[in-house]
């Protein structure tokens, strides 16, 4: 971790916290507010921060108390190139208004982007800001990351723990705990830390520092001892050659020196497998489970093995405890979404895919599987904006335009008892199927429904 990524990246950009903005007295202030932060934010990444440096003084100004527009400013002040401009002017301010937690506040994170060396002074501006406001979670979130990057875990543990405490629906919160409790062995911790991110809409940028905490908690291979890792390493490079039966003799000839290494009882397991041997399989996977509980990939390993085989209760429950380990993990997510799908479990398929359009906010077949578990699980409004979301991304989706059409004919069938209200969603539903047989004419169930849909009217 850099200490850019630090105290820039790690929630700089304002459209993540724009909803923690402070604002004036009345709803209607508090939308414009958050509007010229979006609108700052956004003149920053359009390499205008100049401007935005303008606009940010006249925000603080007025609401000198925002966090969000003091952490714009600063970063509107470090891309122009002005952050030292930036200092001195807080460094007045300040001396006018010396009890100011947020201008102490500002002016910690402005000298800690100008340098790292000047480290001490911003966590003395820090701690004056969190003594004077010790209830404002950004002032602990920031002295949190400086002693994060600064490698203190410890003291980046309880700075981070009382900022998720103070704001836990802040995803930022919960990821760079995660980094500091895996720093300091709290694997548990940190996963839990990660799991309750899941529920907080992160950014795809948040989710990839969890998934780096995720993989320094999980670091494949890491008990092969060095003596035989040249040899492991030819054995894995056999299995990418597809030559599974070379690579076994390389692993068992060092299962014969050291028999209780859990990463060679898997790769030996996924080269029976390669060969169609599932109970040798199995049984190695299940012992590489045994020497490394902890490890979600052979538990991975094995529930892929039972769904190959469909061995589907077992294969839940193995991919049920992947998540346990690795609460980011998309394939056990959709494997267990599918599966419940498939036994028409929506209210169970439902959280599965929610996760899984979560971490792969770009799959569209995840999309499309998550509005069949919410129209199955009655969510039809939630279903809809799933589906008009692909729409938008692709007008002419045949099956996104067939599912909004079956989505409407059920909301059709729930209002038999007030007629017009039906023939506005049988309406509603024909004009999905007629745009499916302009795109697609020979479409015979579209045809069908039309039909049905004609001979009720």
């Amino acid at each position: 971790m850099t200490r850019i990524s630090c105290v820039l990246a790690a929630g700089f950009l304002l459209l993540h916290a724009a909803g923690c903005a402070t604002s004036g007295n009345g709803s209607g202030q508090k939308q414009e507010a958050e509007t010229e932060l979006a609108r700052a934010s956004r003149l920053i990444h359009e390499k205008q921060a100049d401007q935005a440096l303008k606009e940010l003084r006249k925000i603080i100004a007025r609401e000198p108390q925002s966090t969000d527009a003091m952490r714009l400013f600063v970063e509107a002040g470090f891309r122009s190139g002005q952050i030292s401009a930036v200092i001195g002017e807080l460094s007045k301010e300040l001396q006018l208004s010396p009890g100011s937690p947020n201008l102490h506040y500002g002016l910690g994170i402005a000298l800690y982007a100008q340098s790292a060396a000047q480290e001490t002074q911003a966590l003395e501006h820090l701690k004056e800001a969190i003594a004077a406001a010790p209830q404002v979670a950004e002032y602990h979130f920031r002295a949190g990351l400086i002693h994060l990057d600064a490698e203190r875990f410890d003291e980046a543990l309880t700075s981070l723990r009382k900022a998720a405490e103070l704001d836990p629906n802040a995803s930022r919160h919960h990821i760079s705990l995660a980094q500091a409790q895996a720093r300091t062995g709290d694997r548990k911790g940190a996963l839990d830390s990660l799991r309750a991110v899941l529920n907080l809409s992160p950014r795809p940028t948040d989710i990839k520092v969890a998934a780096d905490v995720i993989a320094r908690l999980n670091l494949p291979f890491r008990e092969v001892p060095k003596v035989v890792s040249e040899e492991f390493e030819r054995g894995l490079n056999y299995m990418q050659a597809d030559a599974p039966q070379q690579a076994m003799v390389t692993f068992q000839e060092i299962l014969q020196k050291f028999p209780d290494l859990a990463s060679v009882h898997a790769a030996l397991g996924l080269c029976f497998q390669r060969i169609d041997d599932a109970s040798r399989a199995i049984e190695e996977f299940r012992y590489a489970i045994e020497l490394t509980p902890s490890d979600p990939l052979n538990h991975l390993y094995l529930a892929d093995i039972y769904f190959a085989k469909e061995r589907f209760d077992r294969a839940a429950e193995s991919y049920r405890k992947v998540l346990e380990l690795d609460p980011l993990n998309t394939h056990a997510y959709e494997r267990l979404g599918a599966m419940a799908l498939q036994l028409s479990d929506f209210a169970q398929a439902e959280p599965y895919y929610r996760h899984l359009v979560t971490l792969s906010p770009q799959d569209d077949g995840a999309r499309l599987a998550y509005g069949a578990a919410l129209t199955g699980a009655d969510m039809l409004d939630e279903a809809e904006a799933v589906y008009q979301g692909l729409l938008r991304k692709n007008p002419k989706n045949i099956e996104v335009l067939m599912r909004m059409g079956m989505l409407h004919m059920e909301r059709r069938k729930r209002e038999e008892t007030n007629p017009e209200k039906a023939r506005e969603w049988g309406g509603k539903a024909a004009g999905f199927f007629e745009k499916v047989l302009d795109l697609q004419p020979q479409n015979v169930f579209a045809a069908r429904m039309l039909q049905t849909l004609s001979k009720e009217r």
